[in-house]
């Protein structure tokens, strides 16, 4: 490649050896690029460790007298350079000579090779797009590198890489880290010594960042078979990898892949590092996720950037520093003293944005932003806001934009008067359009107002005073000052007036419900008419969500309708979930505070956001948060860590008091008390209580003997939390009562180092763990319902699993309708028939595990086994089917894999084409055998046919069509081999048995450009001796069948299938001359005449008896589906794939 031409200084022999050289010009060639010896060796580490990256070639100019070099090219191929080295010398060392002065000859020189790197820049910028652009010289490096070593498909694209030692026992070795969205990758070079590691993320277990060695911070990355240890001098590359696993673990719970985001490259950005796309994309991933928890936002929201600034609150007169944050929909506020003071302004109701030069307080010049709101003018000031010109010019594009998407929807809702059209957002899956022309019912308002409940008035109104008083100073609605008098208030308990509110605003769903006009009511009405198998298991809980409330007793309808509509909704908006145990009882006092609307907006926000992957059929979320409570038990309470974890409580906290909100341990109207925090701070509340309430049966629980006993002595603790003091007080009782709101005050100030950052960061901790201890029942439950199919080892099931999984993963990010994620919600499918694989996937593991694959035949034997096993012609076989065809090919029973080979070559299964291209390559052959040709679909169903008759006793019974043939066929293939089983199988005539001998002799010649050996020699005088044996066969048979058809056309006999034939063969006259009774007198044999003619022949029987490791095979397999390639370099290497 032809490069700016720059000055250099060449001292000696130094890193380079010159290949090549004339009086102007030289060629050289990097040491340690393909040269041997000592010093090459050491330049070849130098290069690695310090990652120069230099070219493998380069060209040189040198201007007569002068002992300084211009670098003309840099080459990365010795064929590229001879190209450039070859144009040098016919394009200009042929017109040097015209030039008097050595001056004019370099100048004439930089100029010539300075256009051409010119053309090819501007060829380049047109070519490459905006992503790439961004991407710096360094990385392009690395990317090159990248692929070259790990020849890796060029869809797989690099995120980052890192300067990282691995520690390898006690010898490190240096080399570089890159970091893919699917891998995590490790090379090294050092003096001769090779290391690769190539591991996925989906493989990845455990994570440790643990005491550095040698004064470094070390990273330990753990798989199920091996670990690894990586000490990383670069301070974000662990927060990467830590993130790069979650999304893998992400795509193993739900088939969430990564998406980039494509308007990121349209966006205006300022003061960020130049880094690839991929990186910054995840960096914007990570912070808006990090900001969604932070406000309670939904899915879709997206952080457009945050500057530091100070907001003034009108209630102090002061200013707070701390950080505003701009995204699609919203500004916030966040003070770094945390819970000092938050804000949340939804952009829509901003009326305008406009700068500011005075300071509120004194006057002083400022650096100020002022949003008005539209309702009452109400403003909100920012002072000293950095690039605050650069801000408020990105507000306005905001504001614009959401002023022409608010256009948009009143036009589309303008014209659609008679039916309502509503699109759901942040479904797992993707948007859902709901069409409705009406209800067919009314939706509930809340079941407090219908059903009175048993409040002390006194109370209530004094909540109430309290609560006018707050919103009076600090505001109402969503753009209220959050503050540490907001949280107090909110731990006292929110008085029923205002909760549904306070729930709606605090939890985020009020923004789902506002975006989502009709959404509800439209899911509600058409989910019930859907007969699924979620709504029997609601149908089933309905009567036992809240029996002790009156609205959801068997005499009142009005509770049970409600709550029957809002999970029947949530199941058909989320089916992955559907509806789990738990959901209906939490639901069920979220209709008695709130309006079914907002039941299932406020349901939305718990399952989706607050407590992800709770209510799914693994309760992935549960596991993972008793994960993150035994360290915080651990971290907190270390006295009591040991007790919990002999006694095995941890699962009981997380799945009985974390899946209902406490509210299975506690009457509902106390337990809300703890919702009501729940909304307002998320998660975090419920650990900080659950840690309170352990703390404060400590002495019990360390006395405690079993599981049962603790758990007996917890409920009679939770039976003394009370809503409200007790109207009496008896003197005598032992166990004082607990007042809810105290408790949850004393949970917030023991345990306030418990923040909601620190919980989803143990959340990502744990759930590698929880996800792969999933993963490994998921494969024992896979491998034991095949274990009856195979003869394959548990082992070797596994290690096919293994790679199976891993290729369906990445199919599946490819193809959102892809069958297998359709599968997994269907609870009654056999675990096999969860994990399928493509045609491509099946080309290429079956052919490391079959010794046919080398023949030039196998393409074609490995589309017909896929023919065969694809019954439903959906382009997939399941699990199952796999290995039973793996087992035939590759296992040591002769006659399986005989029959499959049999098989392979029956009529319908070889097409029509391949006995034409057969006729043409074997016409001294044909001219002895009878014509034989029918289409293909004919072809099936005379296979079908005759396996009817074969089995017509049979109880399964099946038409003549295509999958039904198929289907057969299949069947036969997995059935016993009795010697009955043998004599059903259809007989392979003339034509087709040719093609199956010269398939047999195609199976022995690996490489017909290759002399033959000894053993191919002997294979194929074998199947000579087989091939004119069955010929002989053959024509005995056919005589038979001629002399028993003159006999019965003697007695004027005609058989039925005759006339059936006749009628066929009619239709092909004009292409096929034949006696329209031939097909009873065809040649053909049996697969009994087969299987006996090749045991007779030692060589035969001890190829096709050879068994080839599954174990073994799959080794050289990666999940891209190809063969790892050699290096070419000499000397020792550790290489590691996972």
């Amino acid at each position: 490649m032809w490069i700016q031409p720059k000055e250099i200084v060449v001292s000696g022999p130094g890193f380079w050896q010159t290949e090549r050289a004339n009086r102007n010009f030289i060629l050289q060639r990097r040491k340690g690029r393909g040269t041997r010896g000592f010093s090459s060796l050491l330049v070849g580490t130098w290069d690695s460790v310090l990652d120069t990256k230099p070219p493998p070639y380069r060209l040189l100019y040198q201007e007569e007298g002068s002992d300084t070099f211009l670098m003309l090219a840099a080459c990365m191929s010795g064929q590229e350079a001879l190209e450039d080295w070859a144009w040098l010398e016919r394009e200009l060392l042929t017109k040097v000579d015209n030039f008097e002065t050595p001056s004019e000859i370099t100048d004439f020189v930089s100029g010539k090779i300075a256009s051409i790197v010119a053309i090819n820049e501007v060829e380049s910028i047109e070519a490459t797009d905006a992503s790439d652009m961004e991407e710096s010289s360094g990385y392009k490096a690395a990317k090159v590198k990248f692929h070259r070593v790990f020849t890796v498909p060029e869809d797989e694209k690099l995120v980052s890489y890192y300067s990282c030692t691995c520690w390898q026992g006690r010898i490190p070795a240096q080399g570089w880290l890159y970091l893919t969205v699917n891998h995590l990758a490790f090379y090294s070079f050092i003096l001769g010594s090779e290391t690769k590691i190539l591991v996925r993320w989906t493989d990845v277990t455990d994570i440790e960042k643990c005491g550095g060695m040698l004064l470094q911070d070390s990273l330990k990355v753990f798989t199920r078979q091996e670990q690894w240890s990586f000490s990383i001098f670069n301070k974000e590359g662990y927060d990467l990898i830590r993130q790069l696993a979650n999304l893998g673990m992400r795509k193993l719970i739900s088939e969430d892949s990564y998406h980039q985001d494509l308007n990121l490259l349209l966006k205006r950005s300022k003061n960020v590092p130049k880094k690839s796309f991929l990186k910054r994309d995840l960096d914007a991933r990570k912070n808006t996720e990090a900001y969604r928890v932070k406000f309670c936002f939904p899915v879709e929201e997206k952080l457009d950037g945050k500057v530091e600034c100070f907001l003034f609150t009108p209630f102090n007169k002061k200013y707070r520093f701390g950080t505003l944050y701009l995204s699609s929909n919203f500004g916030c506020f966040s003070s770094h003293v945390p819970g000092l003071v938050s804000l949340v302004i939804p952009l829509k109701d901003v009326n305008c944005v406009e700068k500011s030069s005075i300071n509120v307080n004194h006057g002083n010049q400022d650096e100020a932003i002022v949003f008005t709101m539209k309702n009452g003018g109400k403003t909100f000031v920012f002072g000293q806001v950095s690039d605050r010109d650069f801000v408020v010019e990105k507000l306005c594009e905001l504001l614009a934009q959401l002023k022409t998407e608010s256009e948009d929807l009143v036009s589309q809702s303008s014209g659609s008067a008679s039916q309502t059209s509503s699109q759901a957002s942040g479904v797992v899956g993707g948007p859902v359009e709901i069409q409705a022309s009406a209800n067919t019912f009314q939706v509930t308002e809340p079941l407090m107002t219908i059903f009175r409940e048993s409040v002390d008035l006194t109370t209530e109104a004094v909540k109430e005073i309290l609560w006018e008083k707050h919103g009076a100073e600090f505001g109402t609605g969503i753009s209220i000052y959050r503050t540490e008098e907001t949280t107090n208030l909110i731990s006292k308990g929110i008085p029923n007036k205002w909760r549904r509110e306070v729930w709606m605003t605090f939890s985020g769903a009020i923004f789902d419900m506002q975006r989502n006009t009709g959404y509800y009511a439209a899911l509600a009405d058409s989910s019930l008419q859907v007969k699924s198998l979620a709504n029997d298991e609601i149908e089933r809980d309905l009567h036992r969500s809240l029996p002790e409330h009156p609205a959801f007793q068997a005499n009142n309808k009005i509770g049970i309708e409600a709550l029957r509509r809002v999970l029947s909704a949530y199941a058909a908006r989320n089916p992955q979930i559907g509806y789990c145990q738990a959901m209906n009882i939490v639901c069920s006092v979220l209709l008695i505070y709130s309006s079914e609307e907002e039941a299932f907006w406020l349901l939305v926000a718990i399952c989706e956001r607050l407590l992800p992957d709770y209510y799914n059929t693994k309760v992935v979320g549960a596991l993972v948060d008793q994960g993150v409570m035994d360290h915080l038990v651990l971290t907190h309470l270390p006295e009591l860590h040991a007790k919990i974890s002999d006694l095995g409580m941890l699962h009981l906290i997380s799945l009985s008091w974390f899946l209902t909100l406490f509210l299975s341990v506690m009457p509902y109207h106390t337990a809300v008390y703890i919702i009501d925090c729940f909304f307002y701070e998320g998660a975090k509340v419920i650990f900080q209580l659950a840690l309170t309430i352990l703390s404060r049966n400590s002495e019990f629980l360390l006395s405690c003997r079993d599981e049962g006993e603790a758990m007996m002595g917890l409920n009679r603790y939770f039976q003394r939390i009370l809503r409200d003091d007790p109207d009496v007080i008896d003197p005598a009782s032992e166990t004082p009562t607990v007042i809810i709101s105290n408790l949850i005050t004393e949970a917030f100030n023991m345990f306030q180092s418990v923040t909601s950052e620190e919980i989803e960061s143990l959340r990502l901790k744990h759930r590698l763990k929880v996800v792969q201890t999933l993963e490994d029942s998921q494969m024992k439950n896979v491998v034991r319902s095949v274990k009856t199919v195979t003869k394959f080892s548990d082992e070797e099931v596994r290690a096919l699993f293994v790679v199976v999984k891993n290729e369906q993963l990445i199919r599946t990010s490819k193809m959102a309708n892809d069958p297998a994620n359709q599968d997994k919600l269907d609870s009654n499918k056999p675990f096999f028939e969860l994990y399928k694989v493509d045609c491509d996937t099946w080309r290429q593991v079956s052919g490391l595990c079959s010794s046919w694959a080398k023949a030039e035949i196998w393409d074609v034997l490995a589309h017909r086994m896929f023919k065969i096993m694809d019954v439903n012609q959906d382009g997939f076989i399941n699990f199952k089917d796999l290995l039973i065809l793996l087992d035939m090919m590759s296992g040591s029973d002769i006659q399986r894999k005989l029959k499959l080979l049999y098989c392979l070559h029956l009529p319908g299964v070889v097409l029509p084409g391949e006995l034409e291209t057969l006729r043409e390559d074997n016409t001294e052959v044909a001219t002895d055998a009878a014509d034989f040709f029918i289409e293909a679909e004919i072809n099936l169903g005379k296979t079908a046919r005759y396996l009817m008759e074969a089995g017509e006793h049979e109880e399964d019974a099946f038409d003549s069509g295509e999958k039904a043939s198929l289907n057969s066929i299949q069947g036969w293939l997995i059935r016993t081999d009795s010697k009955l089983e043998m004599r059903k199988i259809p007989p392979l005539p003339q034509q087709y048995f040719v093609l199956l001998w010269k398939s047999l002799y195609a199976l022995f010649m690996e490489n017909s450009l290759l002399p033959e050996t000894e053993e191919q020699q002997a294979l194929y005088h074998s199947v000579s001796v087989v091939g004119t044996l069955l010929l002989q066969i053959g024509e005995v048979g056919q005589k038979f069948e001629k002399r028993k058809s003159n006999l019965n056309l003697e007695e004027g006999e005609t058989l039925e299938e005759g006339d059936q034939v006749d009628g066929t063969d009619e239709n092909f006259t004009g292409r096929v001359e034949r006696d329209p009774k031939s097909d009873s007198k065809d040649w053909s044999i049996t697969f009994e005449q087969f299987l006996a003619s090749i045991l007779t022949e030692p060589v035969l029987v001890e190829h096709f008896s050879e068994k080839k490791e599954l174990q073994v095979s799959l080794k050289e397999y990666n999940c891209f589906g190809l063969r790892r390639h050699s290096s070419e370099e000499a000397g020792s290497r550790s290489v590691f794939y996972v």
